[in-house]
């Protein structure tokens, strides 16, 4: 997987790949970020999607009690980060994010004293 930046040179022949291990670690991190989870609670796969990258994440749904946000809003900010991110950190464009939310977990409140 070659990374090209339109109108970046520097002078220097040379390519610039990233490898699907560290597109895979790249994008297990963004989506560990973005859903508040542990890298134990988060699965995610990478395809094809007729030459764009499609993402599958697989975790579950962190809920606050005074949030008042639903699951489609929980999924739509982890599909927005991802295709965001992904394109700034590898230079990849993303066609699709599945989201496949797999348990419910509670936010940590915290009080401040």
């Amino acid at each position: 997987m070659s990374v090209e930046r339109a109108g970046a040179s520097s002078g220097v022949a040379g390519a610039t790949s990233v490898e699907a291990r560290a597109l895979h670690r790249i994008a297990l991190g963004i989506a560990r970020d973005a859903a508040g989870v542990g890298l134990d609670d988060i699965a995610v796969e990478l395809g094809d999607q007729r030459g764009d990258l499609r993402v599958t994440v697989v975790v579950p749904v962190v809920l606050a009690r005074s949030d008042g946000t639903t699951l489609a809003d929980h999924g739509e900010v982890l599909r927005e980060t991802l295709v965001r991110r992904l394109g700034e950190l590898a230079s990849r464009r993303v066609g699709a994010v599945d989201v496949r939310f797999t348990g419910v977990r509670r936010a940590l409140e915290r009080r401040v004293a």
